[in-house]
């Protein structure tokens, strides 16, 4: 018991110790580590930085392959579907003759169409970058029709050559997968083949 006495008089105010056992110094950290932690958090700061561009830039309907611009899908829309269904009206068949002016009367459908969209938003053709293109394509697709219009007068088994995009692809291809979605303007089967003939 005096041992047990004197062990507990000469640790009396040692034991338990003045400051908390878990609390250390905190670590020697080198100047290369400071430097490393530094670099580490600015190009983080950078990628977050990058990472706020890039999704601005696909929110503002700037795609650089669809056409997803709102305001400018409505218009496409509207005057679509009048083109559509005037083309749908004015069936290719008949005679050569019956079928040239056909055709060009569907043409005319189209260029009101195209008009129409580049008058009505000219400003979200210019912001959506392969808005342009896919008029340029309608352009180039009325054109072939114009000269098949033209070869029915002198053939009447020519048949429409459509044009073909720069990787061999029928340019009607590319105006349909312009559209991120279900397309907002297809193009007609009556368009694309320019031959709904019942007779020759």
């Amino acid at each position: 018991m005096r041992d047990a006495e004197g062990l507990d008089a000469a640790t009396s105010g040692t034991y338990p110790p003045e400051r908390n056992t878990w609390q250390f110094d905190p670590p020697v950290v080198s100047t290369g580590w400071r430097w490393l932690a530094g670099a580490v958090g600015v190009v983080g700061l950078l990628a977050s930085g990058v990472l706020v561009v890039v999704l601005a830039s696909s929110d503002s309907g700037d795609s650089p392959t669809t056409i997803d611009d709102d305001r400018l899908t409505s218009v496409i829309a509207a005057h679509c579907a009048l083109m559509t269904s005037t083309v749908a009206s004015l069936p290719v068949t008949g005679t050569a003759q019956r079928r040239s002016d056909a055709i060009r009367d569907q043409d005319r459908a189209i260029r009101i169409m195209l008009g129409s969209i580049r008058d009505d938003a000219p400003s979200a053709i210019r912001a959506d970058r392969p808005a342009e293109r896919w008029l340029r394509d309608w352009d180039r697709l009325v054109g072939a029709r114009e000269v098949l219009a033209a070869e029915l007068l002198r053939d009447p088994n020519a048949v429409l050559e459509v044009p073909l995009d720069a990787d061999g692809a029928p340019l009607t291809d590319r105006m349909d997968d312009v559209w991120p979605g279900d397309p907002v303007c297809p193009v007609p089967t009556a368009i694309a083949s320019a031959d709904e003939r019942s007779e020759a």
